[in-house]
This record gives C-alpha cells, structure tokens and sequence, in this order.
C-alpha cells in the first residue's frame, strides 16, 4: 500500500515538473556541450544517479556488515569450543577431588585402626 502511495506521489511530482521545468538548458562537460536538453530530464538523471549511488553505498555496508557477523560468530564458535573444553577440565578434575577424598577417608579410617 505504502509502495502504491509513492509512485503516486511520484508520477504526480514527476507530471509537475515536466510541465513546469520543459524549459531546455545547456550542459556543459569540459569541451563538450549538449544543449537544448529540458530542465526536468536534467533534474531526474540526477535524481537516478543519486540513487544508484545511494544503492551502492548501502549494498557496500550490508556486506561488510555481514562480513563482520560472520567474523563474530567464528570467535562465538571459539568461544563455546573453549567453554566446553574447560568443563570437560571441570568435570575431570571435581572427580579427581572426589576420588583423593575417598583415598583421605580411607587413610584416616587405617590410620585409627592401626592405633
């Protein structure tokens, strides 16, 4: 619906200026002149470069955007990889705390025996 309302107010704008700018003008580019080109053609070639210029720009940072994404999920990636590396240490090293506890009881258990 938005789309439909701008192309719209597009056509009438674009309707306007014709009518209104069809006085023609003279460019120049270095040694070459075009002349006898109306205001309005000027004004929308203008108008379609600023776009495509504006189109690029954006594409140009959706991708390093993307690229950056990606770069931090690599070292999310990392990240995650280390964490369970360290738990997998955890684990193993909580049950070896256990296992020289039992080893502790056991020689404190003989050591009252023998007495």
């Amino acid at each position: 619906m938005l789309a439909i309302i701008s192309i719209i107010i597009l056509s009438l704008l674009i309707s306007f200026l014709t009518t209104l700018d069809s006085s023609p003008v003279n460019l120049r580019f270095g040694e070459t002149t075009l002349s006898g080109i109306p205001l309005f053609f000027v004004v929308f070639v203008a108008l379609i470069i600023g776009a495509i210029l504006a189109s690029v720009k954006i594409i140009v940072n959706l991708i390093t955007s993307k690229l950056t994404i990606m770069g931090k999920n690599s070292d999310l990636k990392k990240s995650y990889k280390t964490t369970d590396q360290l738990e997998a240490k955890v684990n193993k090293l909580e049950e070896e705390n256990s296992v020289l506890k039992e080893q502790i009881k056991e020689l404190a258990h003989t050591k009252k025996v023998s007495e």
